[in-house]
């Protein structure tokens, strides 16, 4: 019978060791989440894993090699509870398979961004004015909205991106 286990790679080797079991011919799942990020001070989409460093792996109990897993490169090892391996729920797996595309990655780029109204009170999630709340003036472009800050008894306004800001409701 076969059943889903979880298998950690090395530091930042979770590629490699994915390829390396696909030439042996084991079955894998490793989703990926593309979504956005800043770099460089732009935003751009970026590919990354969903649980990095983690690979799920379909085994045998009986007749899969498990002791070619451990010499392959890139792999540190199954995960385990005690001395067996960690089995992961197909419904877990199936779950995952549901929210990805064609080439298991869950895309959040194509999300319709947030809109904000004016008098919504947020809290600054990054930067330097990260944990201060403020209020919306208004949204200014897709993806920037101007805010009302109370600093020293006075109200200022900063412009800030989305990506910076929550919903304090």
């Amino acid at each position: 019978m076969k059943h889903w286990h979880l298998l950690m790679s090395k530091p930042r080797e979770d590629e490699r060791a994915e390829q390396h079991l696909l030439n042996q011919g084991y079955e894998l799942f490793r989703p990926m989440l593309r979504q956005m990020a800043i770099r460089k001070g732009k935003q751009v989409a970026v590919l990354e894993p969903l649980f990095p460093r983690y690979l799920f792996i379909r085994l045998d109990d009986v007749l899969s090699n498990w002791a070619t897993i451990r010499s392959t490169r890139g792999v540190a090892g199954l995960v385990r509870f005690t001395e067996l391996p960690a089995k992961v729920p197909d419904s877990l797996i199936e779950f995952i398979r549901n929210q990805c595309t064609e080439d298991n990655v869950i895309d959040t780029t194509q999300e319709k961004p947030y809109v904000y109204n004016q008098g919504d009170e947020i809290e600054i999630t990054e930067g330097s004015f990260r944990g201060i709340k403020a209020i919306i003036k208004e949204q200014i472009a897709q993806d920037r909205v101007l805010l009302l800050l109370n600093l020293l008894g006075k109200e200022q306004e900063l412009e800030v991106s989305l990506n910076q800001v929550k919903s304090t409701h």
